[in-house]
C-alpha cells in the first residue's frame, strides 16, 4: 500500500517558495529527505513505500521539481541549500530528526549535519560521502569556465514531443524507465508546444566555486551523529580511495556497498536499502 501522501508549498524566510512531499503518518518519527542534482522529491517515493513507519518529508530544492527558482542574483552553490533546510526545520519545529540525502542531497546533508549537530539524531547518505572537492590551484580555471557557461545560458525550454519522449531523455542518461517516469511526473511540464523538464537551466552549468578536500574534511569531522552510508558499485569502485578516506573523517559511520547504479534507491536495491535504513534507525 502506498504511504499517505500530502503536498505542501512553503514560503521560506529567504523569500523562496519551496514544494514539499509529505509521506507517511504525521505523528511518525520525521525523516527529512534531500534529492540529487536535477532530480526531485519523487525520488524518495519507492523508499517511502517500504518505510511506512516514518514521516518522510521530501523537499524539492530550488530550481527543481515544483519549487521556485533562485533569483538571477543568487547562485546555486551547494551551501546555498542550507537556508531551505533551515526553513523547513523551523516550520515543523523539529528538535531532533533524521536527515537523508542522495547524491548532491547527501553532500548538502553532510554540511547541515556539521553546522547543526544538535538537531540530528542520525544521518543517511545514499551513494555519496561529502561534497565534491576541487583542488585550490584548479579553482581559477573552474570559476573562469563557469562564468563563460553562465553568460551563455539561455532560459529556453528544451521541448520534447510528448511526456514519454521527455522521460526517455532521462532513461538515456542511465535511469530505468520506472524511475525516470516517477521523476517526470513531478518534474515534466506539458503545454501546447510539447513537454519539458522544469529545471532552472543554470543547474546545468559548472559551479563557480566549490570546497577543497581540506574544507570538506573540516566539515565532516564536525558531524557527531551516527551515519549510514550506502554506496553503489557503479559509483563506488571508481572512487574507492576517496570514500575510504572520507569515511575516516566521520566519528561513527557504517558503510555498505550494494550492486547497482547511482539511483539504486529507486531501482534494483530499494528493498535492501530500506532494510538497512530500518535497522539503522531502530
Amino acid at each position: 500500500m502506498p504511504p499517505t501522501r500530502q503536498e505542501l508549498r512553503l514560503q521560506l524566510p529567504n523569500g523562496l517558495e519551496c514544494a514539499l512531499l509529505l509521506l507517511g503518518p504525521e505523528q511518525a518519527p520525521p525523516l527529512l529527505a534531500l534529492h540529487g542534482w536535477q532530480d526531485n522529491a519523487a525520488s524518495f517515493l519507492p523508499l517511502a513505500a517500504l518505510l511506512p513507519e516514518y514521516r518522510i518529508v521530501a523537499l524539492d530544492f530550488p530550481g527543481h521539481g515544483l519549487s521556485a527558482r533562485r533569483p538571477l542574483s543568487a547562485p546555486y552553490y551547494i551551501w546555498s541549500y542550507i537556508a531551505e533546510i533551515r526553513g523547513v526545520v523551523e516550520h515543523f519545529g523539529w528538535q531532533q530528526f533524521t536527515l537523508m540525502g542522495h547524491s548532491m542531497g547527501g553532500a548538502v546533508a553532510c554540511l547541515y549535519a556539521a553546522l547543526y549537530p544538535q538537531e540530528l539524531s542520525k544521518l543517511v547518505l545514499l551513494d555519496i560521502l561529502g561534497p565534491v572537492a576541487t583542488a585550490p590551484a584548479q579553482l581559477p580555471t573552474q570559476m573562469r569556465e563557469a562564468l563563460v557557461q553562465l553568460d551563455a545560458v539561455k532560459d529556453r525550454r528544451h521541448y520534447y514531443s510528448d511526456f514519454q519522449s521527455a522521460v526517455q531523455a532521462r532513461v538515456e542518461k542511465g535511469l530505468t524507465p520506472a524511475a525516470a517516469t516517477l521523476l517526470g511526473q513531478r518534474g515534466i511540464v506539458c503545454d501546447e508546444q510539447g513537454c519539458y523538464w522544469n529545471l532552472d537551466p543554470r543547474l546545468r552549468v559548472l559551479s563557480p566555486m566549490s570546497l577543497s578536500e581540506e574544507q570538506v574534511a573540516a566539515f565532516m569531522r564536525e558531524v557527531s551523529c551516527p551515519a549510514l552510508v550506502v554506496l553503489s558499485t557503479g559509483f563506488w569502485h571508481k572512487r574507492r580511495t576517496m570514500f575510504e578516506q572520507r569515511k575516516a573523517y566521520l566519528r561513527d559511520a557504517q558503510l555498505h556497498e550494494l550492486e547497482g547504479d547511482h539511483h539504486q534507491h529507486m531501482e534494483t536495491q530499494v528493498g535492501a536499502i530500506a532494510d538497512l535504513i530500518r535497522e539503522f534507525l531502530t
